[in-house]
């Protein structure tokens, strides 16, 4: 089966290796240079274990970073760590076409999709293919393209985080705040990174009363987190964003397929979304080399699938907070940005 993986990030490289070890021969396209990517602290769910494993970097990863939660049996619940250490593992000995966007989807006369337009850095290309995924994200082009829906629901809070190059004794904590909304951190080998939820107000907002003020009220918070936020020195270190949990209703059309963020988004507390991709990238891997028919490789996939993704959308919980009561002022030492005076 011709297959074109559109994005090469974490979903996308671990779906290539995977058919790569079945024996096919994916074409990767990512519109980002080679060795790019936004460096962030990354927790790696126990969800996608299985697949790493298979592919041999699972123990790598383990010696790279740090456990959450261990198990007795060795495993844990999920692995701390920076995402450039599995980035970079992943890529190894996967062709990628680097600089290369998706522009459209080619056509047959019966509307299934047969292929995409890419324009790159030898200009604009067509290529085959008998299945294209979608490895591109939260707001895939590829998914809008192939006319599949995304149903989004902005959580009610913003979030601020942090990514600092000391790391703590204790791994990982989190702690939820008087309203329902939480704060969190995790530490790997060389660095930290944390998390919390806050009211909506626009990064300038969230940054203005600048970086002291910013780590004594995280310390206050989650005292475990101390060292790794005190190794910031600047607002510039502070990322801020407003989320939305996004589900599909439908994973494919003829000749196209959803795969990790494209087909579903989390909220920060469930930690989920990274296995939960790669464990998808696993189940179409599978699929494909079982069966000649894309179609039919889509339908397992599915089967597979959604009896596993469809109650964390459920069960998500950004969304039942929207869903439920009226969300409570927080205590005055939790509000960030802090009330004037």
């Amino acid at each position: 089966m011709r297959v074109v993986i559109a994005g090469g990030g974490l979903v996308g490289l671990s779906l290539a290796a995977l058919l790569r070890l079945r024996g096919a021969e994916p074409v990767v396209l990512e519109r980002m240079p080679p060795g790019d990517y936004i460096r962030r602290g990354f927790m790696l769910g126990h969800q996608g274990f299985h697949a790493l494993d298979e592919l041999g970097v699972l123990a790598d990863i383990r010696a790279r970073g740090r456990a959450i939660a261990p198990t007795p049996d060795g495993s844990s619940a999920a692995i701390a760590v920076e995402v450039g250490s599995l980035l970079h593992r992943l890529a190894d000995g996967v062709p990628v076409r680097y600089r290369h966007t998706v522009t459209g989807l080619l056509r047959d006369p019966s509307g299934r999709v047969t292929g995409v337009a890419v324009d790159g850095p030898d200009g604009a290309a067509e290529i085959a293919a008998d299945l294209v995924v979608a490895c591109d994200g939260t707001r895939s082009r590829v998914r809008e393209m192939a006319g599949l829906a995304a149903e989004r629901a902005p959580l009610a809070e913003g979030k601020i985080e942090w990514m600092s190059p000391v790391p703590t004794d204790e791994v990982f904590a989190m702690a939820y705040l008087s309203n329902g909304s939480h704060i969190g951190f995790f530490s790997w080998p060389e660095g930290s990174f944390g998390w919390r939820m806050h009211d909506r107000c626009g990064r300038e907002a969230a940054v203005a009363p600048g970086i002291a003020a910013f780590i004594a009220a995280w310390e206050r918070l989650l005292p475990p987190s101390s060292a790794g936020v005190r190794g910031l020195t600047s607002t510039d270190e502070l990322r801020y964003s407003e989320d939305e949990l996004l589900t599909c209703p439908e994973w494919w059309t003829p000749g196209v397929v959803l795969v990790g963020d494209a087909a579903h988004f989390f909220g920060p507390e469930t930690g989920a979304s990274a296995g939960i991709g790669i464990a998808d990238a696993h189940a179409l891997a599978q699929a494909v080399a079982t069966t000649a028919d894309p179609d039919a490789a889509c339908a397992a996939y599915t089967a597979w699938r959604a009896p596993v993704v469809r109650p964390y959308e459920a069960m998500d919980p950004g969304r039942r907070r929207l869903l439920g009561a009226p969300i409570p002022e927080p205590r005055p030492e939790e509000r960030w940005p802090p009330p004037a005076g």
